[in-house]
């Protein structure tokens, strides 16, 4: 897959996983909220990672990444 796909797919998942996360706030389901705020921030982190040219690793902790 080419940067400019990857980059996409991955705003394109972060903003499925955005609407699930309006979802299960009016449900009042929190715990879900939280874990669907989580995922959208390490999507939109790769995709903004893969945007500017460094290798997303395959992982969800990013933070080794950020700090290099």
């Amino acid at each position: 897959m080419k940067k400019d796909e990857l980059t996409s797919s991955y705003l394109q998942k972060a903003e499925v996983r955005l609407k699930a996360l309006h979802f299960y706030l009016n449900e009042g389901a929190y715990s879900d909220v939280v874990r669907e705020a989580q995922e959208v921030v390490e999507l939109l982190l790769k995709a903004v990672l893969r945007a500017i040219g460094i290798e997303v690793p395959k992982i969800h902790d990013v933070s080794k990444t950020l700090s290099a």
